[in-house]
């Protein structure tokens, strides 16, 4: 009898574990189907008046500097360098708008990357001259892009003002950047690389 009665007990103890249980269990799968749907939400749709229709070509990349980080544009404005190369905020759009100019558009925010002339870049929703980037191939398989409107050559003095990034992942003033310098050099990855 007392084997009869241990196994009864045993047996409604797992019955009513299993039955408390699934609504723990129902609970962790809400959060898990939540934070799915989360990451599969699709980009904000943009101004597409914003887009200028002027552009000739558009390319999906992501730019990686040699310093070891990836441009980010964040939905606050913010550009910062992030080490996740599967940050949505790394997805970015090459827009060419002549012959090595283009124009960096975040599709994640739908924000332009601009530069101002005292070299400090910053994120706006419209296109303007401060937008345009001079994209210059390297002899070392790199990239650099250069402010199109604030860069100045002339006959005796070139000065460029380069997007850069710091080594520990913040913008760098364009005015204290060089060509060929680590900070400056760029990468640009298609995003079917990437994923």
């Amino acid at each position: 009898m007392d084997l009869l009665q241990a196994i009864f007990v045993l047996f409604a103890f797992c019955l009513l574990s299993i039955t408390q249980a699934l609504p723990l269990q129902k609970g962790f799968e809400g959060i898990s189907l939540r934070r799915e749907r989360r990451a599969l939400r699709p980009f904000p749709v943009c101004n597409q008046n914003a887009i200028p229709s002027g552009h000739t070509s558009v390319a999906d990349v992501s730019f990686w500097y040699k310093n070891g980080w990836f441009l980010a544009v964040y939905k606050d404005g913010n550009i910062n360098g992030t080490s996740d190369a599967r940050s949505r905020d790394i997805e970015l759009q090459l827009q060419s708008v002549g012959s090595s100019l283009v124009r960096i558009f975040s599709k994640q925010t739908c924000l332009y990357v601009a530069m101002q002339s005292s070299g400090k870049v910053y994120t706006t929703k419209e296109p303007t001259r401060e937008t345009v980037f001079q994209q210059t191939h390297e002899a070392n398989g790199f990239q650099t892009f250069a402010s199109e409107h604030h860069s100045h050559v002339n006959d005796k003095t070139r000065k460029y003002l380069f997007l850069s990034m710091r080594k520990n992942g913040h913008m760098k003033n364009g005015k204290k950047t060089t060509r060929h310098n680590k900070t400056t050099l760029i990468s640009v990855i298609e995003s079917r690389e990437i994923s």
